[in-house]
């Protein structure tokens, strides 16, 4: 939902601005699909705004449901027919988290991330971001879900910070009180470590959550995993973590996804340690291990088992460490799932 391009139209069609709040009070607070719910417009006007400022820029090609209801993913498809994926998530009985995405595809290639397989076809815009939360709300009213969603989470497809200005743009959206209301502490954006985007976003973003997609301590290992390392090595990312606890002091999440007999050995708790310690401030960061969830490579999930000791060397050592509850993996919506950027078919 683009609100000036809302109050455009209510100025070319002749009515009041004051109907601008009548239409962000329907959208926002009561998650209208359409005009048509807002039943304090004018019969015409409603019909007048459907064909001039829809209320998404974006419809469901399809959606899914996880075995046990805590998990939804929805395939997105946007005006020019690409499609990116979406994902609700229902981590405590009351509370649900959207999960959405930046770009459709990703161009940083992550060797065990499904989305990076397919490539990069373009960022998407602010409206196209805050359109996936928008639609999730729509969806939990029209499912009738209990519960509020009022977390938000950069970390579908795309790299956040490559699309900075866009990203922003919806981050300052969504902390709008007029319009979706999230507080800055409610949302989390996620990075495979750009320096400079770090920095920046402390500047403009200090009070909201960052985490950085670590998955190895050592450089020779991350770049065989995470390839932005060869530009962005691990002194370039501390350097920018140092600068950003600088302006921030909200905890850090590191998240660590774990790969059987690649990353999960003692020697590579040991790096973590290390590359944790030397941050400095040990108590501002947090690693969120997590269980690699199947992409169609030739990795294995470390065991649950295996996770746990490795989650005891960290915690032994001083290090805030957690073991990621997974959600939605039997319908490909867990971490490194998403994958739905092709253009429309049929």
């Amino acid at each position: 939902m683009d609100m000036g391009r809302a109050a455009a139209a209510l100025k070319e069609l002749g009515a009041a601005p004051y109907r601008l709040r009548q239409i962000a009070r329907g959208v926002f607070a009561e998650a209208a699909s359409s005009y048509e719910e807002i039943d304090v417009l004018p019969l015409e006007l409603r019909r007048g705004l459907e064909r001039a400022a829809p209320i998404l820029c974006l419809r469901a090609r399809s959606t899914a449901v996880s075995e046990d209801g805590r998990a939804r993913k929805a395939a997105l498809e946007l005006a020019d027919g690409l499609a990116v994926e979406s994902v609700l998530l229902k981590p405590s009985p009351r509370r649900w988290t959207a999960c959405v995405s930046t770009q459709v595809g990703c161009a940083f290639g992550c060797v065990f991330c499904a989305t990076g397989a397919g490539g990069f076809s373009r960022d998407l815009t602010a409206e196209e971001i805050t359109d996936q939360v928008l639609f999730w709300r729509q969806h939990m009213r029209r499912e009738g879900l209990e519960g509020r969603l009022d977390n938000v989470v950069y970390m579908g497809m795309g790299e956040p910070l490559a699309n900075y200005d866009h990203v922003a743009q919806s981050l300052r959206r969504l902390m709008d009180q007029r319009q979706h209301a999230i507080g800055a502490r409610h949302i989390s954006v996620s990075t495979v470590g750009i320096p400079e985007g770090m920095e920046r976003f402390g500047e403009d973003f200090p009070q909201v959550n960052m985490a950085v997609s670590l998955h190895a301590a050592q450089d020779e290992l991350r770049s065989r995993l995470v390839p932005a390392n060869r530009a962005y090595p691990l002194a370039a990312v501390a350097r920018a973590l140092d600068k950003y606890l600088g302006r921030s002091r909200r905890k850090i999440l590191l998240e660590y996804a774990l790969l059987s007999g690649v990353n999960d050995r003692d020697e590579d708790a040991r790096s973590l340690i290390e590359f944790v310690r030397g941050l400095g401030r040990v108590e501002l960061f947090h690693v969120n291990l997590i269980l690699y969830n199947e992409t169609g490579t030739a990795f294995r999930a470390t065991t649950e088992a295996e996770a746990r000791r490795f989650q005891e060397r960290l915690l032994a050592a001083g290090l805030k460490a957690t073991l990621r509850q997974g959600l939605g993996a039997d319908i490909r919506g867990a971490c490194g799932q998403l994958a739905g950027g092709g253009p429309a078919h049929g």
